[in-house]
Order: C-alpha cells, then structure tokens, then sequence
C-alpha cells in the first residue's frame, strides 16, 4: 500500500495525478512507478479512460472512492451520458477491472471520424493561476475534450503542448510544466457567432464533465430530441421527422466553417449522422455532436435527462391580461397552446382565460416582464364586451373609455359598431356576421381539414405546398380563410436544391463571376428607358445572384473588389442620370433646357451643388454649339 499520494485537482485527468506522483517520488524508470501504483509493471498510461482501476485503489486504501476517482478526474463523464445505460455500465466496469482493450471500441471512438487530439492542450492563464495558487501546474480534462478550443474559464484560445497522448514509452505519464513548448491554437477568419460557439461548447463540455448524468432507459435522449423536433415544427405530431426542414436550419445556425472546424460537417443522406441521431440509438454518436444537436434545439443538459421540462412560457397558471376581467394580471389561466413561429421558428403561446379572452405572444420568456407582454389580441371575450357596452351608456368619451380598455379608439370604435351600440361618435361600417351553424360545427370542421392536411403531406413526402394545394384545394381554401397561420406553421417548406456533396473551388467561381459582373456593368442601362444604380444589390439581381453575393462576399474578394469600385453613390447615380436624359433629349430632338433635365431625370432642386453646376454646365455647353 502507498503511504503518500498527491491530492488531485480540480478536474485533474488521473493521468496528471499519476505522473505528478511519479516526479514527486524521485524514480527514475517509469516501470518502476507503474509497479508502485498498480502491483504490477505491465499497466499502459492512458490519459482519458484508464483501465486496472480496482489495482489501483487497492494500494491506495479504502480512503480513495472508485466513482470518485473515474467521474471527477477521467473522461468517463463526458462519454457516458450519451452511451446506452448497458454500454456505459460496460465501459466502467472495463475500466476498474484489467482489461482496458474493448473501452474505447465500446463507447464508438475508434471507429467515430471526430478524431482525438493528438497532444495534451493547455491555457496559458490557467497556468499562471496554477503557479500562483499550487506552485505548480497540472492537465485538465477540459482542455483535452473534442471540439474545444477555448478555455472555458477564461474565454481564451487554448494552445497545444508537444506532449502526445501516446508517449513513446507506454507505461510513461508526462507532467505538466509551465514551461512546456507549446503553440497557439488558430482560430483566424472566424467571425464573432462562430467564436462565440466554440465557447458555448467549452462551457457545456465543462458542465458535461462535472455532473455526472445516465440515460434511464436506451431513448431517454432520443425521445426528447423528438419531443422538441415536434415542438419546433421539425417533426410531425406522429414523430416523423422533416429532415430537409432539421438540415435547411442547421445549415443556416452552423456555418460550414464551423462544422467543419467541429469535424461534423453534416450531408443530406441516410446515413449521415444528423439523420440517424434521431433515430433509434443503435450505435454511439460522439458527445461533440450530441452538444451540437442540443444547441441547434435549444436546450441544456438539465433537460435533456429529465430534470426540468420544456416550458418556453413558465410553469402556470399564467396572467390574464385583459383589463376588463377582475382577474387583471392575476394568474388564473390554465389553457395554454405551444406553436411555433413559421418565421422566427421560435414558440408561441396562445394563452385562453375563462373571461374569453384570448392572446398570443411569441416566446421563450426570459424574465418576468415578459409574462405582462401581449403580442397579438385573438379575442376580447364575453367580459370585455360587457364593460365595453357598460361605459358606453355611462356616457364615458371615446379617449376614456379607450384608456380603461387598454385598446386603441379603432378597436373601440370596431365593436362598438358590432354591439350596435349607441355612440357620439362616427362608427366604421361592419358587415355582420352569418351564423350559419354552431361554433362546436366549425371547430370540427377546422380540426377535420388540418388532419386531412397533415395526413396528405405524410403520405406524399416529397411533394410542395403548391402541389398538395392543388390536391386538395377546397381543403387548402378552407384553412387558409380560417386559420392561416396554422396552414403557414404545418405546410412543407420549400426546398433547397441539393448540391453534389463536393467542395466548391472558390477561386475557380470568383473568376468566372467577376467576368459575368465587368460583362454585365459594361452593358449596364443599354437600351433601357431610364437607369438603374449600380449597387451590389442591382448587379446580383441582373445575374440572378444575389444571394450568393451577399452570403459569400468573403468566399468572393476579386468581384467584390470590382463591385465595390464601380457601385454608385446617390451623387455619382445622379449624375449619371442627368447624362442619360441629355442623351436622350438630344435623339428626340428637344432643346436642352435645365427644367427638362429636373423632369426628365427625376431630380429634385434639392440636390447637391454638384449636380447642378454639372447641369448649368451641360445646358451652357448646347447653347454654345446650338450658336
């Protein structure tokens, strides 16, 4: 049994401990404190999942804790989470027995093309703090995990050392010094999002290995990645997933730049891995891409093993909002619908009190304010009628009785007009309304035609809005009249032609659209009635690419340079449109005179000096050769 051993940490890597022991006790074989530590001399140095465990613990004695051991200072945590619970039990019980062979095949990392680093990554400020607090320095499980980059702690890039995971000596554990050689990680050509995810992944990998979660059963978070496709629109109620919906907003949150940075550049097949993360976990997914997933879904690890549910809106009962209710801002609603945002992707809630009053606002809430904010007003209610009617025969004005509504005079002056009340002031007309059949008619009516919807979308997968619309246009008809917004949310969307899954040369498409641009510019307004200024925006136009202009002007410098030399500004623009209009008085005939010019050419008598001097000497210039 050991008599001393050094104190780990905080999210110290056991290797780091071990070698730390092996400085500290003066041996000069590696072998030597291999035999020490674990009885035997044929243990291999491993840095992230280490094997022969239990030997270990037994020459430490009974003070030492395995799960402390493996959860605080190996990388146990960081896979497990997403592992099966079998897999993740498996695993750890390789790593406290002899045979570490099978651990990482396991858990999916041999076979995974997220590669490992393959040297120990350190942060420079974390050095200098442990110099100051420790009197030395140590390697932090943090820093070694995939996909980071960034001290999560100090925001600041990480740097590699010259030290490999895989030493040439395997039985050695090399200590971590402060001066070390090591070399600053570049990160140059990102822009402030792409920064700001790497550091976001720091953070969660942090939080990832201090809190040690398990899957309860083989779909925990499968389930829940479900739960929240449905809730976002990218599934339908029965748990069909819209892959071309999931990959058109990845691609448009994730930049390529950064995908492929994370090694986790994503391809609109079957087997690609964004596609079968949502599947039936049958195999591992590497906890980089799971992080990512989590991002793209917007929720936390707290979530997604069940801590906390997803309430985008709180945990009712809500606040009625209508100023009409006695129960104003008191929390009596407990009907609350979750919808998403065809625009913005984002929930929105449709919250119904039992006063009639119904209104929407789109969330999450992120403080308390937000729970007195209304977006839309659906309808007024029963009660707010009432107290509507109530103060007009009270003989209230229509400024007043605005102000106690908390509505604007149209809407006052609107169901004023659809009560048929009696008012001093001038009313809009409003067509009344037919009743043609009982409200609960309708609704089945409604709920029939949106099942028909979704229904035929799920039978015909690859059809478009468009084409299901004119499979079923009465249906179409029926829910674009009566609940537009739905038909807007659960409608195909359009798109996006799929590419050969190739990288662009994009020095080889730069020159090729700079001389589409010069070709266009040169001929620019020939045989056009009036002109067009000459902006990025009118060039992309013409060239039918403007979005390729405006999304990949850095993909682009040479037709971006040439673009930015021949755009106009408002004077140069002008200028040119006085040019133009003499051009074109002078083959029909007409004289040249300064008024013509204003008219002709659109031009205000505000414009810049410039332009009228341009004009005056333009106008000279004809009377002098006219005589």
């Amino acid at each position: 049994m050991l008599h001393w051993f050094p104190t780990p940490y905080p999210d110290e890597l056991l290797y780091s401990v071990l070698a730390r022991y092996h400085v500290w006790s003066g041996n000069t074989s590696p072998k030597m404190t291999i035999g020490e530590l674990f009885g035997k001399r044929t243990v291999r140095s491993v840095w992230d999942l280490p094997a022969n465990l239990n030997a270990l613990l037994s020459e430490l004695g009974s003070y030492w804790d395995a799960d402390q051991l493996i959860n605080n200072h190996t990388m146990f945590p960081y896979y497990a989470a997403f592992l099966l619970p079998k897999q993740a039990k498996q695993v750890k019980k390789s790593m406290l027995d002899g045979d570490g062979s099978t651990i990482h095949t396991r858990i999916g990392v041999a076979a995974s093309n997220v590669k490992v680093k393959t040297n120990l990554w350190a942060c420079s400020d974390c050095i200098i703090e442990d110099m100051e607090t420790y009197g030395e320095t140590y390697w932090r499980r943090v820093h070694q995990a995939h996909g980071v980059f960034v001290c999560p702690r100090h925001g600041k890039v990480l740097e590699e050392t010259t030290v490999s995971v895989k030493a040439q000596n395997q039985h050695e554990f090399i200590v971590a010094t402060p001066d070390v050689e090591r070399t600053k990680i570049r990160l140059d050509g990102l822009n402030k999002e792409e920064i700001q995810l790497l550091f976001d992944i720091s953070k969660e990998t942090d939080s990832l290995l201090n809190n040690t979660r398990l899957q309860a059963n083989d779909n925990t978070i499968r389930s829940k990645y479900l739960e929240l496709l449905k809730q976002k629109g990218y599934a339908s109620v029965n748990g069909m997933v819209k892959r071309d919906r999931v990959y058109q907003s990845f691609g448009a949150k994730f930049s390529d730049r950064s995908l492929e940075l994370l090694q986790s550049s994503v391809m609109f097949e079957e087997t690609d891995w964004l596609t079968m993360i949502f599947q039936k976990h049958r195999k591992s997914f590497h906890p980089l891409r799971h992080l990512l997933v989590m991002m793209f879904l917007e929720t936390d690890l707290d979530h997604l093993f069940g801590k906390k549910e997803y309430q985008p809106f709180g945990k009712g009962p809500w606040l009625c909002l209508n100023a009409a209710c006695p129960n104003h801002r008191k929390p009596v609603i407990k009907e609350l619908t979750v919808t998403i945002c065809y625009d913005t992707r984002k929930p929105v809630g449709t919250f119904h009190c039992d006063c009639g009053f119904v209104f929407s606002r789109r969330g999450p809430d992120k403080n308390k304010d937000d729970q007195y904010r209304v977006g839309t007003i659906k309808e007024y209610g029963h009660v707010w009628k009432a107290k509507l009617t109530e103060l007009v025969n009270e003989g209230y004005s229509l400024t007043e009785i605005a102000k106690e509504m908390q509505a604007d005079r149209a809407t006052i002056k609107k169901y004023a007009a659809e009560l048929e009340l009696k008012v001093p002031w001038k009313l809009p007309k409003v067509q009344k309304k037919e009743v043609n059949e009982p409200l609960e008619g309708f609704e089945t009516q409604l709920n029939e035609r949106k099942n028909k919807w979704l229904n035929l979308q799920e039978e015909y997968l690859d059809k478009s809005k468009t084409e299901l619309r004119k499979m079923v246009p009465d249906v179409y008809a029926f829910l674009y009249r009566n609940d537009r917004d739905w038909l807007n949310e659960f409608s195909p969307v359009k798109k996006r032609i799929q590419t050969p899954n190739k990288r662009v040369d994009w020095e080889k498409r730069d020159n090729e659209l700079l001389k589409q641009v010069k070709k266009v510019v040169q001929t620019w307004d020939k045989d056009a009635d009036k002109p067009t200024k000459i902006t990025t925006s009118s060039i992309g136009k013409k060239l039918n690419e403007l979005p390729l202009l405006q999304k990949k002007a850095d993909k682009l410098p040479q037709t971006m340079e040439y673009i930015n030399k021949v755009s106009e500004d408002t004077v140069s623009f002008q200028k040119r449109r006085v040019e133009f209009t003499i051009e074109k008085l002078k083959k029909e005939n007409e004289p040249i005179l300064e008024w013509k010019i204003y008219k002709k050419a659109g031009l205000r008598p505000t414009v810049s000096n410039e332009v009228k001097r341009l004009i005056t000497l333009r106008t000279t210039e004809y009377e002098t050769v006219k005589e």
